[in-house]
């Protein structure tokens, strides 16, 4: 049921809803789950538990989605304006590092990275009035070059407002076959990754265009978070079985595989399964209509280092960790929890 709703209220992401409408799914994402423990007081737990966990999933997908709307708006008003693009893509070619912007992903994505901006970029913004003598001197200019885009008006017949989000979405939804060996939930966190250092850039070298970049990124990180919470959301079969399954997996999978609590799916009203998929893992020749329901809401807090915080009244002899040099710097490794005779050699 939530899953046919969701179906119906999607296509409201990128439009102009009225405000009656937008306050109306605002009140039911911020009550819908009170709403539903008031109603079944006096029910078994197991009942209330099987109401309220889709209805949570349900309404913080709604609220996702109302500040993906939001924030659309925003951008679109900047993205629209010529002179912004052109200001954007100026301050962009001129300030931003790029590889030192890559450096924020995982190794073996960084030249990937490198190698999409420089392919995608200028057409996602579609600059008109930047001089091409200053593009030409750019590795942005060389790549223009080969692609015979050089000096062009536009690229895009159409450079309508909805045009110009559409460009952003399905550069978006297209990240997954770009890199094929990168989780959903990892794309997701790279592309809020590299948003955050390109405002680091524009922010050292005071680009005119910051307060641009700042709105279009606050748009994509929404969106691209949007994407990935609705796909996981759409391929949700049941509480029960899921627990199961992850039980399971977690009972087979080696010691050292990492577990972040992020699940990811794809949506099946858009895009169909493909054969050949590993289990417990998504498909990542598809379209990115993604990821993680519930889970994402706590991934600003998501801390992957591996060390808990403990209190002092609790044993420290668990886990121990000491700094070893080597011929590549410093690693970091477990450290022998048996002591090391006085006099022996390491």
């Amino acid at each position: 049921m939530y899953q046919r709703m969701m179906k119906v209220v999607s296509p409201l992401t990128l439009q102009v809803a009225p405000k009656p409408v937008l306050d109306t799914l605002r009140n039911i994402s911020e009550k819908l789950v009170s709403h539903i423990h008031n109603s079944f007081q006096g029910q078994p737990s197991h009942v209330v538990k099987a109401k309220v966990a889709p209805a949570t999933l349900f309404a913080g997908l709604l609220d996702r989605e109302l500040r993906v709307n939001l924030t659309a708006h925003a951008a679109a008003n900047m993205l629209s304006n010529t002179a912004n693009r052109d200001q954007m893509y100026e301050d962009w070619i001129t300030m931003v590092r790029t590889r030192k912007v890559a450096e924020c992903v995982p190794t073996r994505g960084m030249d990937d990275v490198v190698n999409l901006l420089l392919t995608e970029l200028r057409d996602l913004l579609d600059p008109v009035g930047v001089p091409w003598e200053l593009e030409g001197s750019t590795p942005y200019g060389e790549m223009a070059l080969r692609t015979g885009r050089q000096q062009q008006a536009s690229i895009h017949a159409d450079s309508s407002t909805e045009n110009v989000l559409d460009r952003w979405v399905n550069f978006l939804v297209s990240l997954p076959g770009k890199f094929p060996y990168a989780s959903h939930s990892e794309i997701v966190w790279c592309v809020q990754s590299v948003g955050t250092a390109v405002m680091r850039d524009l922010t050292i070298n005071q680009g005119k265009s910051f307060g641009a970049w700042w709105v279009t990124k606050c748009w994509i990180d929404e969106m691209i978070a949007f994407l990935a919470e609705q796909g996981g959301f759409m391929e949700y079969k049941t509480t029960r079985s899921t627990e199961n399954q992850q039980h399971r997996e977690s009972l087979s999978a080696p010691a050292t595989t990492r577990n972040d609590g992020i699940s990811v799916g794809l949506a099946n009203s858009d895009f169909q399964r493909s054969n050949g998929t590993v289990p417990g893992q998504p498909s990542l020749s598809r379209p990115m209509d993604v990821a993680s329901q519930a889970a994402m809401n706590a991934a600003a807090g998501h801390d992957d280092s591996g060390i808990g915080m403990r209190s002092p009244d609790e044993d420290y002899t668990s886990i121990k960790y000491d700094y070893e040099r080597s011929n590549h710097g410093l690693s970091m490794q477990r450290a022998n929890p048996h002591p090391i005779p006085a006099g022996s050699n390491r």
